[in-house]
């Protein structure tokens, strides 16, 4: 089956929704209190032992590349300076082994993992959505990790899943399954954004994967739905032939793609800094005074 040594970032997306800024500033660089989000991303692999993070750019996104690069400048002027904790945070940025791969046409995500098709073949590979942080904190099992221990154990390709409710339900690709066993369910269908009544279940598809080496296959042999390829449409054939599982994510979430809930992100980072967490505790409650 192949063990997991690769890990794809799509990462070329235009972030339309928080113009002005996407305008000169790539989405996955914005940041959550000081750390950009492509970062966090990145830093979830570390419970896995990816070998290679490939990250989909977009032709514009430089700046992607200079913040995984090292910056030698930077990094000896913190150490004149004696600047030691904040040498070590410039030289985490550039920890990870990572290739980078432009998407020229902006046909989805499903065009973002075929420009990635070169690095990875015919390989197992994670897959993360740069759109979703996710935490684990209190001891919990990270959500990538979790979903590689599934593959490692069953050969089979697994998604991430949480449970949603009403019209929530019309934002996220939908699950179908037949059996639930300790969290991980045997998915038997998949539907994309389908209306409340045409639902298959409460359970959306979460931003993290991880395929198998198949996967690349069935993706080049997909017709496009107009300008588009959908990772769907083979999720929902690998769920036909009983390929696909899922599992519940125990992580804090943080939907970083939307206005709501990247402000949600920053106030409850925040509120988790050891920096800054008192402070920020104190002030919302004076805030909450006057609201």
């Amino acid at each position: 089956m192949g063990k997991l040594k690769k890990a794809i970032i799509p990462a070329a997306g235009l972030g339309t929704r928080f113009l002005p800024i996407t305008k000169a500033i790539p989405k996955p660089m914005l940041s959550v209190l000081d750390k950009p989000t492509i970062q966090y991303i990145a830093e979830e692999l570390t419970s896995v032992g990816i070998e290679e993070i490939i990250v989909v750019v977009s032709p514009d996104s430089g700046v992607i590349e200079k913040h995984f690069g090292e910056c030698e400048s930077l990094e000896q002027r913190l150490l004149s300076d004696k600047k030691h904790s904040l040498y070590e945070i410039a030289k985490a940025t550039h920890q990870f082994n990572v290739k980078f791969v432009v998407q020229e046409q902006p046909n989805g995500l499903a065009g973002a993992l075929l420009c990635a098709e070169p690095f990875v073949k015919d390989e197992p590979f994670a897959l993360l959505l740069g759109d979703e942080l996710l935490v684990a904190d209190n001891g919990v099992k990270p959500c990538i990790k979790n979903l590689a221990e599934i593959y490692e154990k069953t050969s089979k390709s697994v998604i991430a899943t949480m449970e949603v409710f009403g019209d929530e339900v019309s934002k996220y690709g939908n699950i179908g399954f037949d059996v639930e066993d300790g969290g991980i369910m045997q998915v038997n269908a998949i539907l994309e954004k389908p209306s409340v009544n045409e639902a298959l279940s409460n359970n959306a598809i979460i931003g993290r994967y991880v395929l198998s080496g198949e996967v690349m296959g069935m993706l080049k042999k997909l017709k496009p739905k107009g300008n588009e390829i959908y990772l769907t449409d083979v999720l929902d054939e690998l769920a036909k032939s009983g390929k696909l599982l899922a599992s519940v994510i125990e992580d804090d979430r943080y939907d970083v793609g939307d206005k709501f809930g990247y402000i949600k992100a920053n106030v409850e980072m925040a509120l988790k800094s050891k920096e800054i967490g008192q402070e920020t505790k104190e002030y919302i409650k004076e805030l909450a005074k006057r609201i």
